[in-house]
């Protein structure tokens, strides 16, 4: 019997997956598709927790520490959040969660389910320059981080 395959793509993001934020303007969105040939019955709360609360100890330390350093204000030990981030829209399609900054960043992270697998997306309104220079600095590594969130997604349930 074969192991079910996985993968994980960075994709452009559509106008269904758009339709779900609420930001008053949307300055940057990154969108990663997990696809897989394995079980894809959970919802996306479930993914979305898969994703941002099952990784190693020490992987959730250092998004902690990164989105404290961003001034990410974050709500841990409250149902209603994952991984400190307030749950803002959740239906059997798609998870919203959502927080701002300090520095004027407004950030969504949305989890949506589709034919084409599992899609996990940034959404980000810069409200000032400073949110702006500072996006762009960490978003090298933002970028790196959740493709390795979702490969990690991806070896823990398929």
């Amino acid at each position: 019997m074969n192991s079910p395959t996985a993968t994980v793509d960075r994709v452009d993001a559509d106008s269904a997956l758009l339709a779900r934020s609420t930001l008053t303007r949307i300055d940057h969105v990154d969108a990663h598709v997990l696809r897989t040939d394995g079980d894809l019955s959970r919802t996306p709360e479930q993914w979305a927790r898969e994703i941002l609360e099952h990784p190693p100890a020490a992987v959730r330390l250092r998004l902690r520490a990164g989105w404290t350093a961003l001034g990410i204000a974050l709500h841990h030990g409250r149902p209603d959040t994952i991984a400190g981030w307030p749950i803002t829209g959740n239906t059997a399609e798609f998870l919203r969660l959502q927080s701002d900054s300090r520095i004027g960043l407004h950030g969504q992270l949305i989890t949506r389910l589709s034919d084409q697998g599992v899609t996990f997306a940034t959404l980000v309104e810069l409200g000032n320059p400073v949110a702006r220079m500072v996006w762009a600095k960490v978003l090298p590594g933002h970028l790196r981080t959740v493709r390795s969130l979702m490969e990690g997604a991806a070896q823990r349930t398929t």
